[in-house]
Parts: structure tokens; sequence; C-alpha cells
């Protein structure tokens, strides 16, 4: 006991473990590792089931699980369902007798949920889990929308061969080239 103590006195002072790397997590962090979004949001039954279902959004939840993880009665997890449906970040099927509650990862607050877990996670690890997130999601979701898809002027464009018009005004022969280049 008296060792621990020593070895974890040490590392408070070095900021080093035993291999001499330097810690990622101070020890005052440490209490939080096992609390959702590193205790951000606290210790609570809603925090809990938000971070389940951002951790696996691919999931069908039953109101049985959710309160089995979280310890919680399945009254307080309807209550919390019926909450977070309100929010639009789940929606509810019935399948056979039972609600069946899936993750609606078009969500806005389901990918800003998101890239906090991942944030979390970089500043606990020292990783760009989060980095690589949003660029995905900018790829993915945002890109065609503020990036043009192609640029492209008249300013000193001849008509190539093959471009065919009615009219064989200079100005004529550039919009067509302009088109022929966008599409």
């Amino acid at each position: 006991m008296i060792e621990r103590v020593m070895k974890t006195d040490a590392k408070k002072e070095t900021g080093r473990d035993a291999n001499n790397d330097p810690l990622i997590l101070s020890q005052d962090e440490e209490m939080y590792l096992d609390e959702p979004y590193g205790g951000l949001f606290g210790d609570t039954a809603i925090a809990k089931v938000v971070e389940e279902l951002v951790a696996d959004p691919t999931m069908d939840y039953r109101p049985k699980y959710l309160a089995d993880i979280t310890g919680k009665s399945e009254a307080s997890i309807y209550l919390i369902l019926k909450k977070l449906m309100k929010l639009g970040l789940i929606e509810k099927s019935v399948e056979g007798k039972h609600p069946v509650y899936r993750v609606r990862v078009g969500s806005k607050k389901f990918a800003a949920l998101s890239f906090l877990a991942y944030a979390m996670l970089d500043d606990r690890d020292g990783t760009d889990c989060m980095d690589m997130a949003v660029a995905d999601y900018y790829n993915s979701r945002l890109r065609e929308e503020y990036e043009p898809k192609a640029i492209a002027t008249s300013d000193g464009w001849k008509a190539g061969p093959g471009v065919i018009t009615d009219d064989n005004s200079e100005e004529s022969r550039r919009r067509h080239t302009l088109i022929s280049v966008i599409v």
C-alpha cells in the first residue's frame, strides 16, 4: 500500500509513468474516466443513456436494456426516452408488443454529440479522432453545398472543335464552351 502511494506521488510530481512516458491523463482526470462524456454532464441517467446511444447508433434500444446498463428504473428510462424523442435525437417504433428506439443518425444533435465524444477521447488519449470525424462529416454532407463543382470564366476561352452553335458569334462560342466545361 505504501509503495503504491509513493508511485502515485511520483507520477504526480514528474508527470510521467513508470516507463518515463508523459501521462496523458492526470490522476484528477482519471476519476472521470468511467463517467459519460468524461463527467462533463455529470453522472446522470440521461447522460449515460445518451452516451450509450452515441456509442452504438445502429443498435435497436429497448427500455429494459437501458435500465439494466444505467441501473435506473424502466419508468425513469421511459421519461428520458420521451425527452430524447422530443429533442429529435431518437425515434420510436413498435416491434410486436414492445417499443424499440433508434438513433436518428441524420440529426445534427447526434453529429455534435459524436464530435464531443471523439473530443473527449482525443484529449484523453492524444488522438485525432474528432478531426477525422469532422473531415468525414464535411466531405460526406457539406462539401457539395459549400464548394463549387467547377470554376470557369469565359475570358480568353475559345470554342474547341465539336462545339456546335446556331450562332457563330464570339459570345455564343464562349457561353457554349463555359457550359460544356461545367457539365
